[in-house]
């Protein structure tokens, strides 16, 4: 019986120390932000991410989104490089109290590897009742920043 619970309890901590490797982030590469332009040029929200690079190019991004009186809201995402290329997905939501609504939202991007600038699409959720679900798809352009 005491050898079976030693087995488990040295399984269960390999296990566990070689999950947790697994989902850490291996180097964090800093604090990235970028502005992002509707496809009229006009300035929409910033994205500001503490981006982790991981094994086989893949980045990991932790960040928020902010565009106006609500604030920032949590957004999170990936990334990896393929060529010269960046391609990004970024997901992000939020309760807007001021207006009653709810809203989700999947970006994509593929940016230049060298200027960390390029173009997005998004798809968007909302709703102000619970009930009516309104979706919104939306592109522009996307540069760096400095992060404030």
């Amino acid at each position: 019986m005491k050898k079976q619970l030693y087995s488990s309890l040295v399984v269960s901590v390999f296990l566990f120390t070689t999950a947790s490797k697994a989902l850490a982030a291996d180097k964090y590469l800093g604090e990235f932000c970028w502005q992002v332009f509707n496809s009229a040029g006009q300035p929409y929200w910033i994205y500001k991410f503490g981006v982790y690079e991981k094994e086989g190019g893949h980045l990991a991004l932790f960040g928020t989104i902010s565009y106006g009186a609500n604030g920032p809201s949590a957004s999170h995402g990936n990334a990896i490089t393929i060529g010269n290329n960046i391609k990004m997905t970024i997901v992000s939501s939020d309760y807007e109290e001021a207006e009653g609504e709810v809203w989700s939202e999947t970006f994509t991007a593929i940016l230049s590897a060298s200027t960390l600038s390029g173009e997005w699409n998004a798809l968007s959720l909302e709703s102000d009742d619970g009930i009516n679900v309104r979706t919104r798809f939306q592109m522009g352009s996307m540069s760096p920043i400095a992060c404030n």
